[in-house]
């Protein structure tokens, strides 16, 4: 934001002091934090701020700031109401209006084609009573909240259209319409961090702004996504703002579980990685050894009684070899020792030295 149109804001909100932020009907998560942003600001600064929304809050963006203070309508007192249900030619003959027991009763006398709506259908709309500056913030077209406010030559409220779609009707009393900003929440962080000392930005703002921004650009991996988007983030977090936080609530409303990443592609699901599968093979069996062939060998059968095994008749008889001197002959004497057995024995090497 420029420094001209930076103090022809600033001088729009010094002027008044009942501010009401509008922001579009079914909002996202971007356009909500946004709104809810401006809206945290302008207490801050102590005006009579008030927000509302076309339609019901989704309860996926219960985790913002303030959500409490969003409404459906400027004013709960004073002011005009207006009841609306649909009308088809032919379905309503008249409409009158009675007194019973304290209550005004509208009759709505069916026609000949009698009448096609449900209650449901039918509307309470309170006009009046709207501030002094109205701030849209990512409304495209005032024909997206004719409910909530209708420009009107008798009634004067000013009026200030923050927005970054190229679709945008450029209405207004001040247009602050750029598409160069990856979302709505940028512009508001850029002209609430330039308010400063005037006010200072406390964590629960930076919050849902630093929401804001990671949403509309899918956690800085969208292609829409600006070099502003960093900078202004890098402000939020330096006030107290936090990624992890922010995350969190944009995955709740994105109806996804809060530990799981803006961008499956980006920060892939540990549950979807194609990791390499073990190589799974039968065990290799021993091959059987084929023991050299001794005829004197009897097989044992296992199943057998060893007792019970067959005897070769015809034996080898096999030759016991003495181990020592000491061994005994045959007839229990012992051998002849060696004639030089008692000689003292004398080394004789070949080695001088």
């Amino acid at each position: 934001m420029d420094n001209t149109a930076f103090q022809k804001l600033k001088d729009f909100i010094s002027r008044y002091q009942s501010i009401g932020v509008i922001v579009a009907p079914n909002p996202s998560l971007d356009q909500m934090a946004a709104g809810l942003g401006l809206f945290l600001v302008l207490k801050q600064m102590g005006k009579n701020a008030s927000i509302v929304s076309p339609t019901d809050v989704n309860v996926s963006l219960s985790s913002l700031v303030g959500i409490d203070n969003v409404s459906k309508s400027f004013g709960n007192t004073g002011g005009d109401l207006t009841v609306s249900f649909p009308y088809n030619e032919g379905e309503i003959d008249k409409v009158s209006y009675n007194l019973e027991n304290g209550k005004l009763n509208i009759v709505v006398k069916a026609g000949e084609k009698g009448i096609s709506f449900n209650q449901k259908d039918v509307a309470f709309v309170r006009s009046g009573s709207l501030p002094e500056l109205i701030i849209c913030v990512g409304v495209p077209s005032l024909s997206l909240i004719s409910n909530i406010y209708t420009p009107s030559p008798d009634k004067q409220v000013a009026v200030i259209n923050i927005d970054n779609t190229t679709n945008n009707e450029k209405y207004g009393d001040m247009v602050v319409v750029d598409t160069r900003w990856s979302s709505v929440s940028e512009q508001i962080s850029d002209f609430v961090t330039l308010l400063e000392p005037q006010i200072e930005l406390d964590a629960d703002t930076s919050q849902n702004l630093l929401d804001g921004i990671i949403s509309a650009t899918n956690n800085f991996t969208g292609a829409n996504t600006s070099y502003l988007a960093f900078e202004v983030a890098g402000i939020l977090m330096k006030k107290g703002a936090t990624r992890g936080k922010a995350l969190s609530v944009v995955n709740s409303s994105r109806g996804v579980g809060t530990n799981m990443p803006l961008d499956n592609n980006f920060f892939p699901n540990p549950t979807k990685i194609n990791r390499p599968q073990p190589v799974v093979t039968s065990p290799v069996q021993p091959r059987p050894v084929n023991p050299t062939f001794n005829p004197n060998v009897v097989p044992v059968n296992n199943n057998q009684n060893i007792n019970s095994a067959p005897v070769n008749p015809n034996p080898v008889p096999v030759q016991p070899q003495p181990q020592n001197i000491n061994q005994m002959n045959n007839d229990n004497s012992l051998p002849e020792a060696p004639p030089d057995w008692l000689t003292p024995k004398v080394y004789k090497g070949s080695t001088v030295i």
